[in-house]
Parts: structure tokens; sequence; C-alpha cells
């Protein structure tokens, strides 16, 4: 009598644990593609910051060029 009693439980909370199973794995994928995504757009920040660098490195020699030819 008691074991009916455990599968019915079982069977009652089967579903809900099944679709928080689902909910869970859904998330850790989402937040494994989130993290992924974050890395690669910090690293094409940093290439743009390095470039504009290099880029501002270059017009000032670029301006100290033109002043000392006038």
């Amino acid at each position: 009598m008691q074991e009916q009693g455990t599968m019915e439980l079982i069977a009652a909370w089967l579903p809900f644990l099944i679709l928080l199973a689902v909910v869970w794995v859904g998330y850790r994928y989402s937040m494994k593609h989130y993290r992924s995504h974050v890395d690669e757009v910090n690293a094409v920040n940093q290439q743009i910051v390095d470039t504009n660098r290099e880029m501002i490195a270059e017009l000032k020699e670029i301006k100290q060029i033109l002043k000392d030819q006038n």
C-alpha cells in the first residue's frame, strides 16, 4: 500500500521535475553562450582600443612633422 502512494507521488512530481531539469539545462546553455559572446565582444573592443591608440600615435607624429615643416 505504501509503495502505491509513493508511486503516485513520483508520478505527480515527475513532469514538474522534468520541466525543471529542461529549464536548468537551457539556462546553463544560454549562460555559456552568453559568456562566449561577451568574451568575443570584449576582444573586439580591445582591438578597437589598440587600433585607436596606434592611430593617435601616428596622428601625433604627422602633426609633429607638419609643425617641423612650417
